[in-house]
């Protein structure tokens, strides 16, 4: 736990999990930026600027996506009904 968490009071950081999950979420909004830009670009160089971002961008995300998948940090292929219950017995843990 580092000192800042001590002063704060918190007593269970982040932990390799959450920073995935929130930098998967993170990743996928500036696909969808990125995206959005490209559509909105009207100069050629920047347009190409902005693909080769967005290319980078998709690339960086499957690498992460399969890390987390490979961790067992991420099931995109369960039935919405594991998944809830996943979730459910998660939020339970997490009041014990």
């Amino acid at each position: 736990m580092g000192f800042l968490n001590m002063l704060m009071g918190i007593e269970n950081p982040l932990g390799e999990q959450d920073i995935a999950s929130d930098m998967l979420k993170d990743s996928k909004f500036a696909l969808i930026s990125l995206g959005k830009a490209v559509t909105e670009a009207t100069n050629p160089q920047l347009k190409l600027l902005i693909v080769s971002n967005l290319l980078t961008a998709i690339e960086q995300h499957h690498q992460l996506s399969d890390l987390a998948i490979n961790k067992d940090w991420y099931k995109p292929f369960q039935t919405p009904q594991q998944q809830v219950k996943d979730d459910l017995s998660m939020a339970q843990n997490l009041t014990q």
